[in-house]
């Protein structure tokens, strides 16, 4: 059985849901993950990563090859099913390509896409994979530049331009429609407020409760780690898309 046509499903993700599959989180991961490595206001900043290049590329090198090494565990499985039985429209923060291994047909990553670099000359973008970046071979193909070669990865103090999208797949969200957010702690994106003006049944699955997002926002709210909650989730998901 389907969910009924014009009924949608939205799945807004973070960090959590990729943490099951060994991807360090920002804001979460300490001792000798990479973000207690290198100080993300200068690896991260777009304000100055133009004088901090090679130590920028050291560490979305790093980054790559880390994510080379992961696997979609059963929440990227679990989305791209939804994908697949209900239409279900996948927002992630994740720079990640999890989904696509998954098997989606299409995500909206708003804070951009880690196998990728952008030219911040001429804009165009390229698939790097899973390798690390190399001056000698890695310069822009349109326009030949290197010095603004970067990683395709929205930065801080650098425009997100999916954003408008994303807030306009949220905003027409209506009472017919099922939002479901896995795995980030709202502190980027105020994912609760969404919720909580939203005429959508809404869904929180969060590792634990916390004060942002907060459980309140949400008709519903399951807690556990996003891969091995899945089958709880999917049971509540299909039966609001199924009423």
């Amino acid at each position: 059985m389907t969910g009924t046509p014009q009924r949608r499903l939205v799945v807004f993700s973070g960090s959590g849901i990729s943490a099951d599959s060994g991807l360090d989180t920002f804001r979460t991961s300490g001792g000798a993950s990479l973000w207690a490595r290198y100080d993300p206001q200068v690896v991260c900043n777009f304000d100055c990563w133009e004088k901090n290049f090679p130590l920028v590329h050291e560490f979305y090198s790093r980054r790559r090859e880390e994510l080379g090494k992961a696997e979609p565990n059963a929440a990227h499985i679990l989305a791209v099913d939804w994908e697949k039985r209900f239409g279900a429209e996948l927002i992630t923060q994740n720079v990640d390509d999890l989904f696509e291994r998954a098997g989606a047909r299409y995500v909206m990553h708003v804070h951009g896409f880690l196998p990728a670099l952008r030219c911040t000359s001429c804009g165009a973008q390229w698939l790097i994979g899973y390798r690390r970046f190399s001056p000698e071979t890695d310069r822009c193909p349109k326009c030949g530049g290197l010095d603004s070669v970067k990683p395709n990865v929205v930065f801080f103090n650098e425009p997100a331009p999916r954003y408008g999208e994303m807030w306009r797949s949220l905003g027409n969200l209506t009472a017919n429609d099922v939002l479901a957010v896995i795995g980030t702690s709202g502190m980027v994106l105020p994912i609760g407020q969404v919720a909580r003006r939203s005429p959508a049944t809404t869904i929180l699955s969060n590792l634990q409760p916390a004060e942002s997002p907060r459980d309140d926002d949400f008709d519903h709210a399951i807690h556990g780690r996003a891969a091995e909650i899945a089958p709880e989730l999917d049971k509540l998901v299909t039966t609001l898309m199924e009423r």
